[in-house]
């Protein structure tokens, strides 16, 4: 029986064991605690890492939209400015031509075009289409048709390519969408985005959806200070359509992104309606795991878009760092568990000796197929004598199949070997079986499953005890993840040598340890002479130390830091950089390298700093243009008021530079402006400003002004200086005068704009005043400019609205009592004052562009009238009256060619041009030819009033008139006064001595038909004949009208 001792051991030996297995469960417990606390960590870690990677390209796909969108933006304010520079609106050349500057399809991928668009109101909508049609385009037409409260026809879109040829008077207007940020960008003056809309541009190929961006166009090239002058004024839009995908593509380049987003307009829910973009249009984007959304602002607009991971991104944030750590920490673990179990004492040991070998025996197994589990590592065997095959489970897993797919002998194994390698794999295991030699080599194998893997096969031969080859051992190692990160090492490595953007290297005290071929070429370094030297080698000096440690803040808050910064190259060149810089850090969080990469944009800059130039400048002579000069003057202003002295605003126009400009031709008036514009700069103050506003419109600021004797005595001098002669083609000198309009503030205490329109009301009447002059501003010389311009505004829409008619007064041979032709009189309608003579209106245009447009609509009219009535079987010839500023300036042949086309029943014999003689007395020359082309279309030309002039023989000996018309005040005077009889009588005669006809007007009495005829003037018109009847009643009183012998003219 046992003794009490025994059971006592006994006792103590379970005590022990169960002593001894508590504590070894215990500390199993807390290590297994740790190993899932140290996964949980590093999950969490990858997991961070992946998501901030996640929001850094989303953030900069953000950001490029935003700043490619900024430059589109500066592209259309260019635009603007342009019509701020001429002060006009441009022609249809020089907005092609502009455009064409900007070279906007290599600048600027992704723009569809940049065109302008005009507002027009229905009373404009059919001079506007006709206008159109006569620069050659016959078939041009607002669309959609239909009746609209105002319209915005697209009249230039540059490259007037076929897409954007189907955009052309396109009434933008008459769609809501667009209309909504045409309105925004009128009311606010600023840059505006419109919703998603379909562009006219669109076949039925490739339909993408599309946006449009405007700016505002006003009168006189600046913006208004509030909304209701900016409606008033609004003259059209600047504006660029964008087809998503083109823009998309411009903007993301060939680079396929890691992360698929899709754009939506608005601020709606993301659906199929408000689409405008989906870079993974197939997609499920419900499947991603990392989506985020953000808002993209705008003026007057906003996007949304919705970022998710692709499948290329998610595998490059992968990492299988946290199943490595618990995996090894497993088998830590349960090591640590199998050492504490293991100690006791001696007598726990010995009583469990073969027990614990056992479990030792299976834990070692259990923890080498761990560890070939973790290492994706498979055990084989193969018998030399029989061939065959023995694999465990991971081998089959490598393979992708079960023992009996795969099988089991070395010809089974080597259909698995990838063809280009079976041989070499045959020969390795050979020359093991043959001599012993190791086998460590790398083949490819194709599983089962169909997967290609890189495998690295490790094997050595056991012997028997007599040394005969008994069976290969070995293992098979998927090194696929290892070779494919290998590969992206060398790809990264190829990156960084042929990057196009420079690339340097830090360590964390910020010095350089490595930079990229790129960055030798961009700044002139060579590798060598920066590696160990700090970046503040290559600062430029022009941003101070807060502008650094401002970098170096965002960088250590965001990790990054994007911007633009000047650096200087080797050579001492200032180069403007595109910079990134970003911190690197190693798994545990710790800085390790901060690297940076920069593209050189000193062109882009360059580019950007012109186009601002040309924003703000005139490009003829390099003064400011309006726009600065609205800077400008509010600043003078401040200055003015705060130093309690004078401002004086000089609105100047050149008196005579168009005789100048036809006669020497453009390049010699460019020539003549530029020399006016050093001029002017060299006759003011350093503190004074000069801007031009386009053609020969220039303003001056001329501050510190004690009173009105000092602004008099500095215009003394600036109008005599601009007297003195200049010298073009380096042969030509001339002499040119200016008339200067000039308002005094606070002395006229009113804003910029109303400062600047006293000043041209000033100018106006200075050179109503003769050549040279200047005037200063008055409240009642304003009213009456104000009245001028008013009435002149009444004129012009009289004009539209067709207020205006023509009557006709018959001309007859008085001696045979024939009808021989009439003159077309301009009379005006008025809806309140009635039918009004040429005298209330036409001296108030004389002088002003509308005396070119009334005469084109008289010519255009009388032609019109002459087609109606040839179809009524009357021929009868017209004489209109043309005004000198027609013959002057040039077009007037043109005009009568495109009158005369527009009814070919009509032939030039049946136009007559009357031309007054006074009309001649500014530039002889230049009339002369406006009547000569006239002549060669056929037409024949009268000398109008003839007799008044101050040199008529000299003009009836140079000018190509055909007829000579004695003015009435003449023809009325010469039966009672011998000085008219005198001068009627010459006319006559030199009538005869120039072989010219000679007509006499005013015929008003028997005794004067019976007087003319005595001197030889059988043609004549006037009240006794007949007055000036509409043209309704013409035919009529041709067929049915007395026949007008020399006794019965009146009766």
């Amino acid at each position: 029986m046992p003794t009490r001792q025994d059971s006592t051991g006994r006792r103590q030996t379970f005590a022990d064991i169960f002593h001894n297995e508590v504590t070894a469960w215990l500390v199993l417990a807390v290590s297994l605690a740790v190993t899932a606390l140290g996964w949980y960590v590093a999950e969490t870690y990858v997991e961070k890492r992946a998501e901030e990677r996640f929001e850094f390209e989303v953030v900069d796909a953000r950001d490029r939209i935003v700043a490619r969108m900024q430059d589109y933006e500066q592209v259309l304010r260019s635009g603007v400015a342009l019509f701020a520079t001429l002060g006009r609106e441009a022609q249809r050349d020089e907005w092609r031509t502009f455009v064409e500057g900007l070279q906007i399809e290599r600048n600027f991928p992704g723009i569809q075009g940049m065109g302008y668009a005009v507002m027009l109101t229905p009373d404009r909508l059919d001079a506007h289409v006709a206008a159109v049609r006569a620069e050659g385009f016959p078939a041009y037409t607002v669309k959609p048709d239909g009746p609209r409260d105002a319209y915005s026809a697209i009249v230039y879109l540059e490259p007037f390519d076929w897409r954007n040829q189907r955009a052309f008077g396109f009434d933008m207007y008459s769609n809501a969408m667009r209309r909504r940020a045409m309105d925004h960008a009128r009311d606010t003056g600023e840059a505006a985005v419109s919703g998603r809309v379909t562009l006219v541009q669109e076949t039925r190929e490739d339909v993408q959806a599309g946006f449009l961006v405007y700016l505002p166009v006003y009168r006189g090239g600046y913006r208004p200070a509030d909304i209701e002058q900016r409606r008033q004024t609004l003259r059209g839009f600047v504006y660029s359509p964008f087809r998503m995908a083109d823009l998309m593509a411009g903007i993301l380049g060939s680079e396929a992104p890691e992360v698929d987003f899709a754009l939506f307009d608005g601020t709606a829910a993301p659906s199929d309606d408000n689409l405008l973009y989906d870079s993974a249009p197939t997609a499920s984007r419900g499947l991603a795991e990392r989506t985020m959304r953000v808002s993209i602002p705008f003026p007057g607009r906003s996007w949304q878009a919705v970022f998710t991971s692709t499948a290329r991104f998610e595998a490059g944030v992968a990492s299988r760092q946290p199943e490595l750590i618990a995996i090894g920490g497993l088998v830590v673990d349960l090591l640590l568990f199998a050492i504490i179990r293991s100690l006791g004492t001696e007598r726990c040991r010995v009583a469990a000796k073969a027990h614990a070998i056992t479990a030792e025996l299976r834990q070692a197994n259990e923890r080498l197929d761990l560890a070939h589990q973790a290492a994706d590592i498979g055990t084989w065997e193969l018998e030399v004598d029989s061939g065959r095959l023995y694999w465990d489970e991971r081998m089959r897993e490598l393979y992708g199949g079960n023992a009996g797919e795969i099988g089991d002998t070395l010809r089974d194994w080597q259909r698995h070997v990838h063809a280009d390698d079976r041989d070499a794999f045959e020969k390795a295991l050979s020359r093991a079986i043959a001599d012993g030699t190791r086998v460590n080599e790398t083949f490819r194998i194709i599983g089962g499953d169909g997967v290609l893997r890189a495998t690295e096969l490790h094997a050595k031969l056991h012997r028997d005890t007599e040394g005969r080859p008994q069976r290969l051992v070995g293992i098979n190692l998927d090194v696929s993840a290892r070779m494919e990160a290998e590969a992206r090492l060398l790809q990264a490595a190829s990156v960084f040598d042929h990057a196009h953007e420079g690339i340097l290297i830090t360590d964390t005290a910020r010095r350089i340890i490595d930079v990229n071929p790129a960055f030798e070429q961009l700044t002139g370094y060579s590798r060598e002479e920066v590696v160990g030297l700090s970046p503040a080698v290559m600062r430029s000096g022009m941003h101070d130390d807060t502008f650094y440690r401002g970098i170096w803040d965002e960088i250590d808050r965001n990790g990054f830091w994007r911007g633009e910064i000047w650096n200087r190259r080797k050579s001492g060149e200032l180069a403007a950089q595109l910079e990134t810089i970003s911190v690197v850090r190693d798994v545990r969080g710790e800085i390790k390298h901060y690297i940076g990469i920069f593209s050189d944009i000193t062109k882009m800059v360059e580019q950007q700093n012109e186009m601002q130039h040309l924003a703000h400048h005139d490009a003829l002579t390099g003064l400011p243009n309006r726009v600065l000069l609205s800077d400008r003057l509010q600043r003078a202003m401040g200055l003015a008021r705060r130093h309690e002295n004078l401002l004086a605003v000089c609105y100047l126009d050149l008196d005579g530079f168009k005789p100048i400009n036809d006669r020497y031709g453009h390049a010699a008036g460019d020539m003549l402006l530029v020399a006016v514009a050093a001029r002017l700069t060299a006759l003011l103050r350093e503190s004074d400003s000069v801007a031009r506003l386009g053609g020969d419109e220039f303003v001056l600021l001329l501050g510190d002004i004690a009173d009105r004797a000092d602004c008099v005595r500095v215009l003394d001098r600036l109008v005599a200086g601009l007297g003195e002669a200049y010298l073009i083609d380096e042969q030509h000198s001339v002499q040119i005068a200016a008339s200067v309009g000039v308002a005094l503030f606070p002395s006229d205490d009113v804003d910029a704009d109303t400062l600047l329109r006293h000043a041209d009301q000033a100018m106006y009447v200075a050179k109503e005043a003769g050549r040279g002059r200047y005037s200063i501003f008055d409240a009642e010389q304003g009213r009456r400019t104000r009245d001028r311009k008013n009435r002149l505004s009444r004129i012009e829409a009289g004009l539209q609205g067709n207020e205006f008619v023509l009557y006709f007064q018959p001309k007859v041979n008085m001696r045979l009592g024939t009808v021989v032709g009439a003159e077309a009189l301009i009379r005006w309608q008025d809806p309140e004052r009635g039918i009004l003579p040429p005298s209330d209106f036409l001296p108030l245009v004389e002088r002003h562009e509308l005396a070119i447009a009334l005469d084109d609509w008289v010519i255009g009219e009388a032609v019109r009238l002459q087609a109606g009535w040839l179809a009524q079987g009357v021929r009868l010839p017209v004489g209109v009256n043309v005004s000198g500023r027609y013959l002057l300036k040039g077009g007037l042949a043109e005009s009568v060619r495109r009158a005369l086309s527009a009814h070919p029943s009509v032939d030039a014999a049946m136009l007559e041009l009357e031309v007054l003689e006074s009309s001649a007395l500014d530039d002889l020359a230049a009339v002369a030819r406006s009547i000569e082309q006239c002549r060669r279309i056929g037409l024949s030309v009268a000398l109008d009033d003839f007799g008044t002039g101050y040199s008529s023989l000299s003009h009836l000996r140079r000018l190509p008139a055909d007829i000579l018309k004695i003015d009435r005040s003449f023809v009325g005077e010469m039966l009672t006064d011998s000085g008219g009889h005198a001068i009627v009588e010459g006319v006559i005669g030199l009538s005869r001595a120039f072989h010219r006809q000679v007509i006499a007007e005013g015929v008003e009495s028997d005794a004067h038909v019976a007087r003319l005829l005595e001197l030889g003037c059988e043609l004549g018109q006037g009240y006794g004949i007949a007055r000036p009847m509409p043209a309704d009643a013409v035919p009529g009183w041709v067929r049915h009208g007395a026949r007008y012998g020399s006794t019965a003219i009146l009766h």
